[in-house]
Formats: C-alpha cells, sequence, structure tokens
C-alpha cells in the first residue's frame, strides 16, 4: 500500500524483486483502495552510481541515471499497469571498495484531495472538470536486484531487432 499524509494512494504489485538484463518490469496499480485521488503516475528505471572520492574524508559522488520511464494520467482509473523494459546494455548491481552500483524503481505520484475530482454519478449528464485543483507532488523509490544474463539471451536480442531481407530468383 502506498500512502502520503492524506490517506491512501494506490497498491502497487511488482511481480517479482529480482530482474536479469533484457526482462520486462512488470507491476499492476490498484487505485480502487485509494482515499486520495492520483492523478499521475511516473516510475523511472534508476541506477545510483556512488564512488568514493577521498577515503580518509568519507567524501562520496552520487549519479543517477535514468534508463526507462512510464508516465501515465490516471485519475479516475481504478486498475493500470506498468511494464518498464531492462535495456541489455546496462550493467547489473555490484559492489566494490570504491564503486558501487544499485538500481531501482523512481515513482512520482500526482495526488489531490480536491472533491470535484471523484467524477460525475450515474445520475449526473454533465460533468465540469475544475479549473484550479490544488495537488502534491510525492515522491518514493524502491530498490530493485538487477542480475546478469545468459549470453545466449543477449545474442537473441540483439538478432530480434534487426531485419533479414531474403531475395529468391529463378
Amino acid at each position: 500500500m502506498i500512502t502520503n499524509t492524506w490517506g491512501k494512494v494506490t497498491r502497487f504489485c511488482l511481480f517479482k524483486p529480482a530482474y536479469k538484463l533484457g526482462e520486462d518490469i512488470i507491476g499492476t496499480f490498484d487505485f480502487t483502495v485509494a482515499t486520495v485521488s492520483c492523478m499521475q503516475v511516473s516510475v523511472s528505471l534508476q541506477c545510483e552510481e556512488e564512488t568514493i572520492i577521498d577515503e580518509d574524508k568519507n567524501t562520496k559522488q552520487v549519479r543517477n541515471v535514468t534508463f526507462s520511464k512510464h508516465h501515465e494520467v490516471c485519475l479516475g482509473y481504478k486498475y493500470t499497469q506498468l511494464i518498464l523494459p531492462i535495456p541489455l546494455h546496462v550493467t547489473p548491481a555490484f559492489s566494490t571498495k570504491l564503486v558501487s552500483l544499485k538500481w531501482r524503481l523512481h515513482f512520482e505520484f500526482v495526488t489531490s484531495t480536491h472533491k470535484e475530482l471523484s467524477g460525475p454519478s450515474s445520475e449526473d449528464t454533465e460533468w465540469q472538470a475544475p479549473s484550479e485543483v490544488r495537488i502534491e507532488t510525492m515522491v518514493w523509490s524502491l530498490p530493485i536486484r538487477l542480475y546478469s544474463t545468459t549470453p545466449i539471451h543477449v545474442a537473441q536480442g540483439v538478432h530480434t531487432n534487426t531485419k533479414a531481407y531474403y531475395t529468391v530468383v529463378f
């Protein structure tokens, strides 16, 4: 369950916590349990690179890189899904004394408690959207594990992107 200070935003189900290069990250959002309207959701597949600059002073440099992104306007939805591809060319998670690489799903939810956002009832013949809506943006990151894949899968992934044309001459 994903919540903010005003209540429940959505229920998110991620089908597994660990993935291999080339797989799709698949999840679902269930807004039927929400007590707060979710207007938009954005999910990014990000890696976090942490490099130790000076061990003695414990200074480090952190860099976040986004590889794929899903964005959806979801106001009024009961359910929706997330499908994020993991590129074959990225580096799986690892850690050494000086460098670490971690993966995460970075979520951004745009929510509102505005009462008129619930939409028209079954008796209404017309519905006018409000001209102004107070919103709140909520950010959340979920760590995931990303592992390497077998070389045969990489080769298959490369070949599926190319088209072969054959000419038959009689």
